[in-house]
């Protein structure tokens, strides 16, 4: 689908509306916990935006896991709302931006947690090449989210570390919950889950981080090698419940719901911390290749914006302080390129003999998935490579996690022998098996295989 650029500041011409059908029952409450929360604020907000959509009253839709769905919840303390019914097999944009309540930052041994609250809504699991939806039921109450960061620079911390919340009534024991690892267009990657509570009062979550099983290397060599336990509390009551449902704000335009784009992620930069992207490169031979095809993105459509008053969607380019992982041309060593498989970019570079991702002397091939325009990072995969050279093949096996303090999280292995001009053959084997919010539940799980040139460097 082609785009025209949006304005920023709404004004310019009308984009013709998509054809896409949207399934929109309205921005009201199931018979549950929240019902009679809505606010009627007529700014765009759930209780006084647009809700209707190109198809309203009450047809079924399917989402890109084809299972009947209605809208984010059932009839328990979850909120009726529109949902693209036949999004594409890409990240796409939403119908609206979550509202949620943002904890204080919880220390925990070489963890640093950020604990987030809002209404239960729905979520899709992958597992393997199987998605399933998770629609919240009428026991749930809440949807609770952690994600996990370094204590020392506040940067995101991935899948590995595991993670194990018991949530009860403050003084009382609790229940423990093993919340999914997730990725957001608006939060990035965390973890979280829709759990039940006991009715209005205060409660106690008290979260357990296991260790980073992936290589650490860096600044990160040595640590989050032991589990920590943090805790905070939060209040259930009808202020909570009001909050995170008149917060609730509509993409401006029912033309852009479904359409191939994100959400800005909002939760960078959170605990003083940097995002990946500030390692920064400099020298005469610099070229950033993400400014190359500015008015481009990975698919080659044209780039695209737009705002709800400080949110921002679209298919935007990011800065280099905007994102988990850094922009392609700031990984260290030769840039080879940045294939797509099933959505997903796969920042690939080659690093010369000697680096500290290595014990010894060797090159250091490092692949770094990350989602398209939020550069967020996608853990859980399986990736191979082959080294081939006159049509034989001189190196292949599978990447290795790994976690470096300027890189992110990513996949690698040492090399022996590579020369300037062999086929470098990368296999995504297995998806990402992370949870996925709305615009990604069809994004990010095909498998397949991509080959680049190898560029040596000195």
């Amino acid at each position: 689908m082609t785009r025209d650029t949006t304005p920023t500041d709404g004004t310019g011409p009308q984009r013709p509306h998509s054809r896409r059908r949207v399934l929109a029952l309205g921005a009201t409450v199931g018979a549950g916990a929240l019902g009679g929360c809505l606010t009627n604020s007529g700014d765009g907000n759930a209780g006084g935006g647009s809700t209707g959509g190109a198809d309203s009253g009450g047809d079924e839709a399917t989402n890109g896991s084809g299972d009947d769905a209605g809208d984010d919840g059932g009839d328990g303390g979850s909120p009726s709302l529109p949902r693209v019914e036949d999004p594409p097999a890409a990240t796409y944009v939403p119908t609206h931006f979550e509202a949620m309540r943002r904890l204080e930052l919880v220390e925990a041994g070489d963890y640093l947690l950020e604990p987030m609250l809002t209404y239960p809504h729905r979520f899709w699991n992958v597992t393997g090449d199987r998605v399933e939806a998770a629609a919240p039921t009428d026991d749930h109450d809440v949807h609770l989210m952690v994600t996990v960061r370094d204590a020392e620079t506040g940067r995101v911390l991935p899948a590995e570390t595991g993670l194990r919340v018991t949530v009860g009534r403050e003084g009382e024991s609790g229940t423990p919950h093993t919340p999914w690892p997730m990725v957001s267009q608006e939060m990035g990657f965390h973890f979280g889950d829709n759990i039940s509570l006991g009715g209005d009062g205060t409660y106690e979550a008290t979260v357990r981080v296991g260790a980073v099983d992936a290589r650490k290397t860096g600044s990160f060599a040595g640590r989050f090698a032991e589990p920590a336990t943090g805790t905070f509390t939060f209040e259930y009551d009808r202020a909570f419940r009001e909050s995170v449902i008149g917060d609730i704000v509509y993409v401006r335009e029912e033309s852009d719901w479904g359409v191939r784009g994100a959400m800005a992620n909002g939760s960078l930069g959170r605990g003083g911390g940097r995002s990946y992207g500030d390692a920064d490169r400099e020298g005469p031979n610099f070229v950033d290749a993400q400014r190359q095809d500015v008015d481009r993105d990975h698919r080659g459509e044209p780039r695209w914006e737009a705002r709800v008053d400080d949110r921002r969607y679209g298919t935007y380019w990011r800065g280099p302080a905007e994102g988990e992982l850094p922009p392609a041309a700031h990984l260290p060593g030769r840039l080879l390129g940045e294939p797509v498989v099933g959505d997903a970019l796969l920042a690939t570079a080659l690093l010369p003999g000697g680096s500290r991702f290595v014990e010894g002397d060797e090159r250091y091939l490092l692949v770094s998935p990350r989602t398209p325009y939020n550069r967020s990072m996608l853990p859980m995969a399986a990736l191979d490579y082959a080294v081939r050279r006159d049509g034989s093949a001189v190196a292949s096996g599978a990447l290795d996690a790994a976690l470096d303090d300027a890189v992110g999280y990513h996949y690698g292995t040492a090399l022996d022998d590579v020369e300037s001009g062999d086929e470098l053959a990368l296999s995504v084997a297995t998806a990402p098996n992370v949870s996925r919010h709305a615009g990604y539940e069809t994004a990010l799980l095909e498998t397949g295989g991509v080959t680049l040139t190898a560029e040596v460097p000195e």
